[in-house]
């Protein structure tokens, strides 16, 4: 007589394609989902809502070439690759070639790559740490 045994499958951290750790928190508010990390995180996916890190050092996004993200994006140092379309807070903000942003940028330090696309206002942010668009910190940034 044959007893039908399964083969436990070992999960290693390096073969999963998603991982979620305990820090991450989704919520819903209004209608909006809000997507809240910790530490850092690559975004890879579709989100129709919010991407809010924390404004502590080591609290950074990457937002990659296939990303689409239909909110606001806050934390520490963000990475543009893919689409955003909301606003995007941070210390530093890296606007890669292939990136399209349709929103307000408020930054302390900005690098925009050549073949990038922006369409929205740009605030620097007099000191350090991210803020949001109606922090009186936020000066615009003259064309001069």
């Amino acid at each position: 007589m044959f007893l039908n045994r399964r083969k436990s499958v070992r999960i290693e951290d390096g073969n999963l394609n998603t991982l979620i750790d305990q820090s991450v928190v989704l919520s819903a508010a209004d209608g909006e989902v809000v997507f809240h990390f910790e530490k850092s995180l690559r975004f890879d996916g579709t989100l129709n809502g919010s991407l809010q890190g924390t404004t502590q050092r080591d609290c950074a996004v990457v937002i990659g070439p296939k990303a689409v993200i239909n909110g606001s994006v806050l934390a520490h140092s963000v990475v543009v690759l893919g689409r955003v379309k909301g606003n995007i807070s941070a210390e530093y903000i890296e606007i890669r070639e292939s990136a399209r942003v349709s929103g307000d940028v408020s930054y302390v330090r900005l690098e925009v790559h050549q073949g990038s696309h922006v369409e929205g206002r740009m605030f620097r942010i007099e000191g350090s740490g991210a803020a949001s668009a109606t922090d009186p910190r936020i000066e615009p940034v003259s064309a001069d």
